[in-house]
């Protein structure tokens, strides 16, 4: 309607009235249309002129998805109609037997339909509940006969607000001990907005070419990881027509990644996920005939860049801190740094970094990834820096592409000798002159895949350092592979070299088989040596694993680790250049949520409390995979959840007793970061019966009768078959059915038996039910 009244007004009302005083032989009809084979079509109210002859509403045009034809109207009952004929190509053939109009139109006059695939949302945060965890790892060594020992721990406490940690460490070595105090922050996160909060101590943020530090203080920002969902760098899209109803599959480097039934027309199909590096998106087009027409496009996709309009941003303040790990509080002085990142278009990311230690260095520079459309990636970084003494200026740039088919690297960093930025300042030796960097590499049919490398750093105060690097690669079999890889390094006229030979054998998902051959010359190569290794790694769950690694010079390495529902042991005995030694570990958990203690393993993301109605020995489920069972009590700790995401728990209604009901047998959580939630299932205690009901002469209670029971209404069954909850002890009930009522009393239910059988009850008649 709104389409119509537009064309109105763009083409004037008063032409339209002098056409419609022209009164063309149209007739008013209702038929099916069916367009290019979309079946079933929809019922429109058309008008006919003549044989084949169509007007269309202007607005059912819109409702077929077919362009408006550029020709004035014609004004029928104060609406407006088109001539479908109008259309380019246009074919109608009307049966009348059917009363229905089969149109066929080439794609050129459809409105592209448009397909989003990345588009998912954010799922609906759970609040957390208020709770804590504390995280401990106690271990013990005694390497060529010194001991050392240490307890590192983890106290977390969460609830609505955030997540607040602290982690600190105690040690001794020989004869003396040591405790300190590592991190503390507390960290609030807004998701519908991607930003966290952080006060405390935290690491800075450097952006592409910027210092990260340790520091105590404010850290405000937007936070990716929030929506773990979102594809950050520029989404591609795929282009094509469909003549007819067709099935549309989406391929990402030969990974399928969307199916869609699509109406006839053009289509778009946006935000395809792209992974990171050269590829190719190839669109597979199939109609109800078999046809086939395949659409291939290539790309190229960055971590440096940004998608059209996103922006990324990190700003902190606080104080440096000095000597971490070594000492609790020592902290220095102000720090301040600031970066921000923007998507300009999808072949442009621009970032602005800066960067200022209070009396100490500074700096400040942009960077710049532009797209080379599907070809490669290109880098730059400008900036200025200094302290006290001077000033300087950093340049860089480079060249990228990754790909399957062929990876390169280039790339050269320049500092000028008064350049300084924070962590230069800190630690002298991170300044350098000039860095370079190179790499290529690309497989060879029926050899394997071949990569070399070059890197060269130049500093003012050092000789050179150069290095070589060449890696070698193939399948051996259908789960062997083998690889080499020889290095040589020089500075100062002094050179080493090194060659690594592994074969690996996959022999299970768990199991695998390692031989390695390693030789070298010069300073710090190793030695010349063969390794055989045997791997059996843990399961996901509860389970055992172990290493056990011996060489030809007498060295060896035993490794046994045993995963619990309440923490994990390691032990390990190594001896490694005439050095011997052994170690043993132990890690773990308590949380406590809900009410309740748990020892579980170690909590590194969020975890929720699973509350079935205090059923025991329930299986618990996480994406139909089963991770655990209720306790005594009915509840089960599930940890390892991913923050922020659909966590889909569930349970069986076939686990459950007879005499129970689930409301809901899967519960979708999304907990917040490092927090706890609970979860409670919607179980009932139905308390069942079931029992034969007769009349008094024998005969059942007609099927189809309703029984009221307890004030809910149950069907009586074949031969007086009747089932009722509620039944917890004596009770009467009444059936109906037509004119008829009786009415009957039920004993109370055997104690031992969930869904007792009451056997034959009888039901005395009443009197009619007044109509």
């Amino acid at each position: 309607m709104l389409l119509g009244t537009a064309l109105i007004s763009a083409l004037g009302a008063p032409a339209l009235h002098a056409q419609a005083s022209a009164d063309p032989p149209l007739r008013e009809a209702v038929l099916e249309i069916v367009v290019n084979g979309q079946t079933p079509g929809e019922m429109f109210v058309v008008l006919r002129a003549g044989a084949d002859g169509l007007w269309l509403d202007a607005s059912d045009f819109a409702r077929l998805r077919l362009r408006v034809p550029a020709v004035q109207p014609y004004l029928y009952q104060q609406r407006p109609y088109l001539p479908l004929n109008a259309m380019a190509g246009v074919s109608v053939t009307i049966d009348e037997e059917h009363q229905s109009a089969v149109v066929t139109l080439p794609v050129a006059d459809f409105v592209a339909t448009r397909v989003s695939i990345a588009a998912r949302g954010l799922p609906q945060v759970t609040t957390a509940s208020p709770g804590a965890f504390l995280n401990y790892q106690i271990s013990a060594e005694r390497i060529a006969g010194v001991s050392t020992g240490g307890v590192l721990t983890e106290l977390g406490v969460f609830g609505p607000a955030g997540v607040a940690t602290s982690t600190a460490l105690a040690r001794a070595l020989g004869g003396e001990r040591a405790a300190l105090r590592l991190d503390t922050a507390f960290v609030h996160d807004f998701p519908e907005r991607l930003q966290r909060l952080t006060v405390g101590d935290a690491i800075s943020d450097g952006g592409s070419w910027g210092s990260a530090v340790h520091f105590g203080g404010v850290g405000w920002g937007k936070n990716f990881t929030l929506r773990p969902d979102l594809v950050t760098t520029p989404l591609m899209s795929a282009t094509g027509n469909a003549v007819v109803p067709s099935t549309v599959d989406v391929f990402v480097n030969n990974q399928k990644v969307s199916s869609q039934s699509l109406p006839p027309g053009p289509f778009v199909i946006d935000q395809l996920p792209a992974v990171t590096g050269a590829g190719e998106v190839s669109v597979v087009v199939r109609d109800a005939l078999g046809r086939e027409q395949l659409l291939t496009e290539p790309f190229y996709s960055g971590l440096q860049q940004l998608a059209a309009g996103l922006s990324q941003f990190q700003f902190d303040l606080g104080k440096l801190r000095n000597d971490y790990a070594v000492a609790s509080n020592h902290y220095g002085a102000t720090l301040a740094d600031g970066t921000y990142r923007h998507g300009l278009t999808n072949l442009l990311t621009l970032e602005g970094h800066g960067e200022a230690l209070e009396h100490g260095a500074h700096s400040i520079g942009v960077s710049a990834a532009v797209s080379l459309g599907s070809l490669a990636l290109i880098n730059g970084t400008l900036a200025a820096g200094g302290d006290a003494q001077g000033s300087g200026s950093l340049l860089a740039a480079g060249l990228e592409r990754r790909g399957e088919r062929l990876s390169f690297v280039l790339g050269r960093t320049y500092e000028s000798a008064g350049y300084r930025q924070v962590a230069s300042s800190l630690s002298p030796a991170l300044q350098f002159h000039t860095r370079d960097v190179a790499q290529l590499g690309a497989p060879v049919p029926h050899v394997g895949s071949v990569s070399v490398a070059y890197a060269r750093q130049s500093n003012y105060s050092a000789a050179p350092l150069q290095t070589w690097s060449a890696d070698y690669s193939r399948n051996a079999g259908r789960s062997g592979i083998v690889t080499l890889t020889a290095t040589r390094t020089q500075q100062a006229g002094v050179a080493s070299s090194s060659v690594f030979l592994t074969f690996t054998l996959t022999l299970d998902r768990r199991r695998a088989l390692l031989l390695s051959a390693n030789g070298g010359a010069g300073p710090g190569s190793p030695d010349q040596e063969l390794d055989a290794t045997y791997v059996q790694s843990p399961p996901v769950g509860p389970g055992q694993g172990y290493r056990l690694g011996v060489s030809t010079h007498g060295n060896y390495d035993a490794d046994w680790r045993n995963q619990g529902q309440a923490g994990e042991l390691e032990l390990e005995a190594a001896r490694n250049q005439g050095v011997a030694g052994t170690s043993a570990y132990w890690s773990g958990a308590f949380t406590l949520l809900g009410g309740d203690v748990h020892a579980v393993r170690q909590v590194n993301d969020s975890f929720a409390l699973v509350d079935v109605g205090g059923l025991p020995n329930i299986p618990v489920y996480i994406d139909n995979q089963l991770i655990t069972h209720t306790d005594a009590g009915g509840r089960a700790l599930l940890h390892q959840l991913l923050p922020y995401q659909s966590n889909r728990i569930g349970i069986e209604p076939v686990d459950l007793p007879l005499d129970t009901a689930i409301g809901a047998r899967t519960l979708v959580i999304a907990p917040p970061y490092r927090s706890g939630v609970v979860v409670r299932f919607p179980v009932e205690h139905v308390a069942g019966a079931t029992f034969h009901l007769v009349l008094p002469d024998g005969q059942p209670v007609p099927l189809g009768a309703q029984v009221r029971f307890k004030g809910k209404d149950f069907p009586v069954t074949y031969e007086g078959m009747t089932y009722v909850t509620g039944f917890d002890h004596g009770l009467a009930g009444e059936a109906h059915w037509a004119a008829m009522r009786c009415s009957f009393r039920l004993g109370p239910p055997p104690a031992d038996d969930p869904l007792p059988d009451m056997g034959t009850v009888a039901c005395q008649p009443l009197p009619a039910a007044a109509p």
